[in-house]
């Protein structure tokens, strides 16, 4: 059984938001996976989960999917908590640095 805030890897649970950028930056785990965990990562809030998406959307060779999908968490994380530094969106592969600034705007 899962309880709130905890994500069961394998046999083991883990408190969130560990496990979902454990996902997120598991290259080895299936695109759905690590899509899912960006999208989950868009509740939680903190400068490791930014950090986590962040690395993931400045990567160039990240999958679109993922891509997307830290994209808009990023955006609506940073809009929810209060704004973006411009160099953290120059950053950012430049689909991803889109959909983030989209994201920002329809949010304003």
């Amino acid at each position: 059984m899962l309880v709130a805030g905890f994500q069961e890897e394998g046999s083991v649970v883990m408190p969130q938001p560990a496990g979902l950028i454990s996902v997120l930056l598991d290259r080895t785990a299936r695109i759905d996976e690590r899509d899912d965990a960006a999208t989950d990562l868009e509740a939680h809030s903190g400068e490791h989960v930014v950090k986590a998406l962040v690395d993931v959307a400045s990567s160039p060779v990240e999958d679109k999917l993922v891509l997307a999908s830290v994209a808009e968490s990023l955006g609506r994380i940073l809009a929810r908590d209060g704004g973006c530094p411009e160099d953290l969106l120059a950053s950012l592969h430049p689909d991803a640095r889109r959909i983030a600034e989209e994201v920002l705007r329809a949010s304003r």
